[in-house]
């Protein structure tokens, strides 16, 4: 039972950061498209509406009965996709089209303080102190890997610092609330069924048709899809089979790598900048997660 429950725990773990991986290559080439001139609103529109129509077609094709729930939830998805998905989505963009992906990815990242919070004061849950410990080396790897001094911060754009900090308060929402819709269903049903609601809701508040008059290249139209396949589609898919498996602190911290992804990314591809404070960062980052991983468990030190 043991074994079997560690092989979960840790394959969970690895989905998740393979889902950080393709969330920070998608963070990169989302910057790229704002440089060329795209708006966060198109390309958040663009990224649900092809991501539920594709994942509608695997399904489909492969896997009917994910289609079926209960009506009497039909609420709680409407909450989840419009307040969770829909607003994380364009909330992130924003933030990534206003500063630097590092900064933005990063200040996402303080959502395992938030649902730590959560779960002491509402929740009445117990942290070991390897909670504790993981989420401080986290907070404070994210610090570095800014790369926070005065000059940074008179360069920072509020309304994308803004955006981010909301960013992070809408992912401590939506990783909590997911858990209860993998309590009945299955990660893909859920996962579809908040699609679906996240992209009509940005089909309603935006034209539909908005991208197609506008004459992008092709390139551009490819672009876009591989952001809807590499970092919507296949990454939150795995993000939903991994948090199966895991508490949602456990999730979030394990998340916190993708600022180390992104920032790489974005050094090799977009130049921006990378130094010694930030790689001591991602090495914080590195340690709490597998702090969380290897001992979180078997930690009897209860705070």
């Amino acid at each position: 039972m043991l074994v079997k429950q560690a092989f979960y725990r840790y394959k969970g773990i690895f989905l998740i950061l393979t889902a950080t991986f393709l969330w920070g290559i998608g963070g990169t080439l989302a910057k790229y498209l704002f440089i060329a001139g795209i708006e966060p609103t198109d390309l958040v529109q663009a990224r649900l509406s092809y991501s539920f129509l594709l994942l509608g077609l695997i399904l489909a094709c492969f896997n009917k009965n994910a289609f079926l729930i209960d009506l009497k939830d039909i609420g709680y998805f409407l909450v989840l996709g419009v307040f969770g998905l829909a607003i994380l989505q364009f909330t992130y963009f924003y933030a990534i089209n206003k500063i630097d992906v590092g900064i933005a990815v990063t200040i996402q990242y303080t959502a395992p303080s938030m649902i730590l919070v959560y779960q002491l004061l509402f929740l009445k849950k117990k942290a070991t102190f390897v909670t504790f410990l993981a989420i401080g080396l986290a907070l404070l790897g994210c610090y570095f890997v800014v790369g926070v001094n005065q000059s940074a911060i008179e360069r920072l754009n509020w309304e994308g610092l803004i955006a981010a900090i909301i960013s992070a308060i809408t992912f401590a929402f939506y990783t909590i609330y997911s858990k209860k819709g993998l309590a009945k269903y299955g990660a893909w049903t859920v996962f579809f069924y908040v699609l679906f609601v996240a992209s009509l809701f940005w089909n309603i508040i935006h034209p539909p048709l908005a991208l197609v008059g506008k004459g992008y290249s092709y390139n551009t139209w490819g672009l876009i899809f591989s952001i809807a396949l590499v970092s919507t589609l296949i990454p939150f898919g795995l993000f939903y089979v991994g948090l199966e498996s895991l508490e949602p602190v456990v999730a979030t911290v394990t998340s916190t790598m993708e600022p180390i992804f992104a920032i790489i990314i974005a050094f090799l591809v977009l130049g921006e900048k990378l130094d010694g404070l930030q790689i001591l960062g991602g090495l914080l980052i590195v340690i709490s997660v597998v702090a969380m991983a290897l001992f979180d468990k078997k930690e009897k030190i209860v705070i």
